[in-house]
C-alpha cells in the first residue's frame, strides 16, 4: 500500500502558503471545502484515537466524515484547476485511492461476517447450544484479527513519505493530505470496530453463558437475565449493519474518486 504525504514541515509551509493566497487567484470553494473536511476528520481522529475501547456510534460518525471527505475530494478532482495540475503528477494519489478502495472492501467482508457472528451468539445463547456460541465467538476472533491487520495496513500506510511537487503543488498538497487523512481515520475506525464488543469475544465461556442465563447442562434460559443480554445482542447486531452501510458508502465514494483521477491521468 502506497500512500503518500509531505513532511510535516512541508504541510506547514502549504497551510502558509494557502493563507497567502493572492486575490488574483483565491482558494476554488471545492477546494475550501476539502481542506475543511481534512481537518475536521483528522480532528475526529486525534480525539478518537486516543480514547480506550470502542463504540459503534463513534466509528460510524467517523465513516460519515470521510464519506464527506471523499465527496469533497470527488468535487475537487472535477474541477479544471484539479484537472490542470494532476494530470502530469505521479500515481501516489491512484495507489492510495486503489489500497483504501481494496482495505473498505475487506472491512465491508469483516463487518459482514461480525455481524453473523453476533446474530450466531444470540441464536445459540437463545438456545441454550454452548457449540454454536463457541463457533461464533470464534469467528469473531478471526474478524478481529483481520481489522487489527488492516489498522495496522493503514498506520503504515499513512506515515510514508512523499516528495513535494513544484507544479500546481497546492493541490496536489490538498489530495495528498486528503489520502492521508483517509488512512489516519480508517486506522482508527478499524481499531475501534476490532475492541467494539469484547464480551462477544468471550462468548464462548461457561461464565459468560451463566451471565446470560443459559444452563448448558440442562439447556434452560433464566428469561430476566437473558433478555437483557439478548437484547443487547441485537442492538449490537443493528449497530454492526450501521457500519457495513457506512463502509459500503465510502467504499463507492473511493471507486468514484478513482475513476475521475484516471481520468483526469488517461483524458479521452
Amino acid at each position: 500500500m502506497h500512500l503518500t504525504r509531505s513532511p510535516a514541515r512541508t504541510t506547514r509551509k502549504a497551510a502558509a502558503a494557502a493563507h497567502a493566497r493572492s486575490a488574483s487567484e483565491p482558494c476554488h470553494p471545492a477546494l475550501a471545502l476539502l481542506e475543511g473536511t481534512v481537518r475536521a476528520l483528522r480532528a475526529w481522529s486525534r480525539f478518537c484515537g486516543g480514547a480506550a475501547g470502542g463504540s459503534s456510534s463513534s466509528s460510524g460518525y467517523g465513516l460519515a466524515l470521510l464519506e464527506a471527505l471523499l465527496a469533497a475530494l470527488g468535487e475537487t478532482l472535477a474541477t479544471p484547476r484539479a484537472a490542470a495540475a494532476l494530470r502530469d503528477a505521479g500515481d501516489q494519489a491512484l495507489d492510495a485511492l486503489l489500497a483504501l478502495a481494496d482495505a473498505y472492501g475487506t472491512f465491508g467482508t469483516a463487518m459482514l461476517a461480525a455481524r453473523q457472528s453476533v446474530a450466531g451468539a444470540r441464536a445459540g445463547a437463545r438456545r441454550g447450544d454452548d457449540a454454536a456460541v463457541a463457533a461464533s465467538a470464534r469467528a469473531r476472533r478471526r474478524t478481529e484479527k483481520e481489522l487489527r491487520h488492516l489498522a495496522a495496513a493503514m498506520r503504515h500506510a499513512a506515515a510514508v513519505p512523499g516528495s513535494a511537487n513544484a507544479a500546481g503543488a497546492e493541490v496536489i498538497g490538498v489530495v495528498a493530505e486528503a489520502t492521508v487523512a483517509a488512512a489516519e481515520a480508517s486506522a482508527v475506525i478499524f481499531s475501534r470496530c476490532a475492541a467494539m464488543s469484547p464480551a462477544v469475544s468471550a462468548v464462548s465461556s461457561h461464565k459468560w453463558l451463566a451471565r446470560l442465563g443459559v444452563a448448558p447442562a440442562t439447556s434452560k434460559v433464566a428469561p430476566g437475565m437473558a433478555a437483557s443480554a439478548l437484547e443487547r445482542l441485537e442492538e449490537l447486531e443493528d449497530c454492526i449493519a450501521g457500519l457495513e452501510s457506512g463502509s459500503e458508502k465510502v467504499f463507492r465514494r473511493l471507486l468514484q474518486a478513482r475513476v475521475l483521477l484516471l481520468n483526469i491521468r488517461n483524458p479521452l
